[in-house]
């Protein structure tokens, strides 16, 4: 006959055997006998975790606080240097106007035309030269001969008679000026000085324009031309009624000056 406490132990259930739990992780890779020691290795992580959160916080603010006061001394810097009076600009030194380049006609009672050309130096001072020399001397470096030789005088003159006929015209319209001088010294086998009186162009002689001297040099050194029609007569409608022009062929206006070929 089984006893009282026999007769519980034999109601009781048996108690399953103890499992083992095995996993592995990257800090232990021996197998854990249970789960205890599973959350003691999870508790381990957290707070390496933690500890590296903490150092990357503080590594941040030291940093934080390090920049600011960087801004801060750079600050003061600037404006210490605003505080102080500034410096007096250097005194600029004036310096003399290097004149350009130009063609100049010089009055000179030693010339026999009482007048030379002449270039300005760097420095200022005129160079003399010979006009007719320097055509020739262009001619012969660019393989072709003058077309229509000129002395200084004639030069000269020449570019007075342009600049008197054509004052305010652009260049094209002292070129074809000049062609139309050229035009009856060719034609007649006279001067330009004959060529401005048998034409009756102006009387007038002013001082001649650098742009009146380029156009003489252009037409009667180099040959270039307004037009390739030989132009000879020339007008301005709003100066002369003169209407013997009209007889002529007409070939183009250049502003106010209207061109003509001598009518065969």
């Amino acid at each position: 006959m089984q006893t009282h406490e026999e007769t519980k132990g034999a109601e009781r259930p048996e108690r399953p055997a103890q499992v083992t739990a095995k996993k592995e992780t990257a800090l232990s890779p021996e197998s854990v006998r249970n789960f205890k020691d599973h959350r003691q290795i999870i508790a381990r992580k957290r707070r390496k975790a933690n500890r590296r959160r903490k150092v990357f916080l503080t590594r941040a603010a030291v940093l934080a606080v390090a920049l600011l006061i960087i801004g801060a001394v750079v600050g003061l810097v600037s404006c210490a240097r605003n505080d102080k009076p500034a410096a007096a600009p250097p005194e600029a030194t004036e310096e003399p106007e290097t004149p350009p380049e130009t063609t100049l006609i010089i009055q000179d009672e030693t010339e026999p035309n009482g007048f030379y050309f002449a270039y300005l130096t760097e420095d200022g001072e005129p160079q003399p030269i010979d006009m007719e020399g320097l055509a020739k001397s262009w001619a012969a470096e660019a393989g072709f001969e003058v077309r229509f030789a000129l002395t200084d005088a004639e030069r000269y003159e020449v570019a007075q008679i342009v600049t008197a006929e054509a004052a305010g015209e652009p260049l094209a319209g002292k070129i074809a000026i000049c062609q139309c001088i050229l035009q009856a010294c060719e034609d007649d086998g006279i001067r330009p000085a004959e060529a401005a009186a048998k034409y009756l162009y102006t009387k007038k002689r002013p001082e001649p324009t650098d742009e009146s001297l380029t156009a003489v040099n252009y037409v009667f050194d180099f040959g270039m031309v307004a037009t390739t029609k030989p132009i000879k007569y020339f007008k301005n409608p709003e100066l002369t009624t003169n209407t013997w022009h009209e007889t002529q062929t007409y070939i183009m206006t250049i502003n106010n000056h209207r061109f003509y070929a001598e009518k065969k």
